[in-house]
């Protein structure tokens, strides 16, 4: 009686499944877009700071004006022509800061979607202040271009930045020798470096994966401060930013691309460092990818592909149901190719009512 009794206590059933898998060798260029149509591959950039300093020897000091400068993304929503925009043609900043841009631009024709919606043209440019000075260091902004203001083109000709425009400067700045400054910013940008490359995994979100050799730098050199006689204190600011890929998304536009007759099905990557990324571009590494439109990437490796399935949808199919019955649930599963199930105690025809004493364990066979 009491075997009998902590049979039971110990009853439930377990169900190994076997579901389907690829591991296809992947070796080929892909092309991301940050606004992608049906079928391509989308990302989304996380960007991380962090500003350090350093002291080094001063022997005085100099008068330094510079303008600030930036890239703008401009739009047209005028025309379905493109349109041209002269050398120096003027940007005004919601403050009313007035920006330039260095090379004349063309702006595609706007398109329309499949719901009738107005999708502008856009180009990027690189602008710069009209007047030097540090308040033209503006955080990302809209634009307008003044020259068109009393014409139906003003609200819809317009940029807009999506990145702190930097360089600004007018007033005095230390006299450094050029080897010490050097040595110092590379110790300085290497340790900057360093620790925003340990911060990806702690603030990457969830759902995404990241290719750690995806990632790009970019720097700023901030103004120097005093630092007692003779001595004064240079800062830096390292911008790390590296493409997000919807873990997902991802593994199907993979499974897509290597798997032959696949159908569209959702997949999963089983361990994304098997793959090897690598920017088709090598000044990429070191680019603001932030201004990119899509990203250019070589991808290398052998993934494990595995089809997905709903485990708490599959335990309530086999519920209440007798052992003999999994074969014929499984048919509405066609990401799972095999399972077996095992009941307790053994005399035990029904899998339990209750779906916590269902338990579920997976099987992925690896290819030799």
């Amino acid at each position: 009686g009491g075997g009998i009794l902590a049979s039971a206590l110990m009853g439930g059933s377990e169900v190994t499944v076997y579901p389907k898998h690829r591991e296809p060798n992947v070796n080929a260029t892909f092309i991301a877009k940050k606004d992608p149509q049906p079928n391509d591959l989308a990302y989304e950039i996380m960007t991380l700071e962090a500003e350090g300093e350093r002291q080094v020897s001063a022997s005085g000091t100099e008068q330094v004006t510079t303008q600030a400068a930036g890239n703008i993304f401009i739009y047209n929503a005028q025309q379905k022509d493109p349109m041209r925009l002269v050398t120096n043609t003027r940007f005004e900043s919601q403050d009313g800061l007035i920006y330039k841009i260095k090379d004349s631009a063309i702006i595609p024709g706007y398109t329309m979607d499949a719901s009738g919606n107005k999708i502008p043209g856009m180009t990027t440019a690189q602008v710069y202040a009209d007047q030097p000075g540090e308040k033209y260091n503006i955080a990302p902004s809209k634009f307008t271009v003044p020259g068109l203001k009393g014409q139906p083109e003003f609200s819809t000709i317009y940029a807009e930045s999506k990145e702190t425009f930097t360089g600004g400067f007018d007033g005095k700045k230390f006299i450094i020798a050029d080897a010490e400054l050097q040595t110092a910013q590379q110790s300085l940008r290497t340790e900057l470096r360093d620790s925003l490359l340990g911060r990806i995994d702690a603030e990457k979100p969830a759902g995404f994966v990241v290719f750690k050799d995806a990632v790009t730098f970019t720097y700023e050199s901030l103004p120097s401060g005093p630092y007692g006689d003779n001595l004064a204190t240079i800062k830096e600011k390292g911008y790390l930013r590296i493409p997000l890929f919807k873990d997902e998304n991802f593994a199907e536009f993979i499974a897509q691309a290597s798997v032959p007759g696949y159908e569209g099905k959702p997949v999963r990557i089983a361990d994304y460092n098997v793959f090897s990324f690598k920017y088709t571009t090598a000044t990429t590494s070191s680019s603001d990818i932030s201004n990119e439109t899509s990203l250019s990437f070589a991808l290398t490796g052998k993934p494990q592909i595995i089809w997905t399935y709903d485990a708490d949808k599959l335990k309530a199919d086999l519920a209440n149901k007798n052992k003999t019955a999994l074969t014929s649930v499984l048919g509405a599963y066609p990401a799972i190719e095999k399972a077996n199930a095992v009941l307790k105690p053994f005399w035990r025809t029904k899998f339990p009512t209750t779906l916590n004493e269902i338990k579920i364990s997976e099987v992925v066979a690896t290819s030799s």
